[in-house]
């Protein structure tokens, strides 16, 4: 039975030069923020999940322990789909998006986390998967005052040199000249062996889009991300439609409805949810079988805490996919969260055999990297 279920805010701040093009044409940026949630059983179990926190942790946390939290506590910890349905009911009123998905993303993974503890095998197995290692291609290229091309070349060549085989760069936050200049020098970096994709983080207009798009396929670019607002899903579909590049998206959708509805309308050629995004384990799991139902492949997103970095790995892991997102700029919360670290080979993300999620928060967390404010 659950006895507790705690969120809590952790930050590190030494990437906040670093921003996308949304960040950029918004003249704003948050920390690097993060909401975990602790789930703990009565016969002593304890499980870690990510929320997505995006300038609005204390909104989650809020909505975690004033309403969730009541609903959840008591709930046999096994019975997963009764509890994400329970919550997603209860909170439908003002929930289906947003803050009431992030808070349940979490709660949902801690609790997969418990399942592979009690049963003592890694989340994937748990799931059905069999291969421990996904590979994985690194989001870098983000926009920062002191980054010219120079350092973006040393960037991405360090990349290269770590054995990643794909590249995601931003884009949308200078004119297009400027990206595509960009894009020149990182292909003369990683050569024609090392996949390289855009994100624009829906920063366009449908016009611009298909411009930026046109010159994008005269790149070999492997995919362009978000290209415009997420809501705009039959210009996407149009998009897809006329571009020969393939379409990915939308990190920016929540749960299985709105996923469906992006295949449906063919508004994206590749899926792009999130554990901590999208409702947690449970719901990327519905969305993939979607997703390898109508054909569409699926490559997780992921940009915050080693949480849901290890949560998508152990899905992706589970549905076969072929890419995982993962990110090597500066992040501690990323690098030095858990008392394992997290290991890569070969360009690939390595599950271990450990039970659940594989991995334990350091005792000193939230001493380190707890919000001051």
């Amino acid at each position: 039975m659950i006895k507790r279920v705690e969120p809590f805010i952790l930050a590190y701040e030494g990437i906040n030069e670093e921003q996308d093009a949304l960040a950029v044409k918004l003249l704003a940026e948050h920390p690097m923020e993060t909401l975990l949630v602790r789930v703990e059983t009565d016969d002593g179990y304890v499980g870690i999940g990510e929320s997505l926190a995006y300038g609005m942790p204390d909104t989650v946390k809020t909505l975690i322990e004033r309403t969730v939290a009541p609903l959840v506590v008591g709930e046999d910890e096994e019975l997963i789909e009764r509890i994400w349905n329970k919550v997603y009911m209860a909170t439908l009123r003002f929930g289906r998006r947003g803050i009431a998905i992030a808070a349940l993303s979490g709660v949902d993974t801690a609790l997969w986390d418990i399942m592979g503890k009690k049963a003592e095998k890694p989340l994937y197995k748990i799931l059905g998967g069999s291969k421990s290692k996904v590979r994985n291609y690194v989001t870098g290229g983000y926009y920062a005052p002191t980054k010219d091309i120079e350092r973006l070349r040393e960037e991405v060549e360090y990349y290269v040199k770590r054995g990643f085989k794909g590249v995601k760069i931003k884009i949308g936050g200078k004119t297009l000249e400027e990206d595509l200049a960009r894009l020149k020098a990182v292909r003369e970096v990683v050569g024609e062996e090392v996949k390289i994709a855009v994100d624009a983080n829906n920063v366009y207009k449908y016009e611009e889009a298909r411009v930026v798009g046109r010159k994008l396929e005269q790149l070999g670019i492997w995919f362009f991300e978000e290209p415009i607002q997420t809501d705009f899903m039959d210009l996407s579909a149009r998009l897809a439609e006329e571009l020969d590049i393939p379409i990915a998206g939308y990190e920016t959708a929540f749960t299985r409805w709105e996923f469906y509805e992006l295949m449906r309308r063919r508004a994206v050629d590749i899926v792009q949810p999130d554990s901590m995004w999208s409702g947690g384990v449970s719901e990327v799991m519905k969305i993939g079988a979607v997703a390898k139902t109508l054909g569409f492949p699926v490559i997780p997103h992921y940009s915050a805490s080693a949480v849901s970095l290890v949560a998508n790995a152990h899905v992706a892991a589970t549905l076969g996919c072929d890419w995982l997102e993962t990110h090597l700029r500066r992040n501690e919360l990323r690098d030095n969260l858990f008392k394992e670290p997290i290991e890569y080979e070969d360009g690939q993300i390595v599950l271990p055999n450990r039970p659940g999620l594989g991995f334990t928060l350091r005792d000193d967390a939230e001493q380190l990297y707890g919000r001051r404010s």
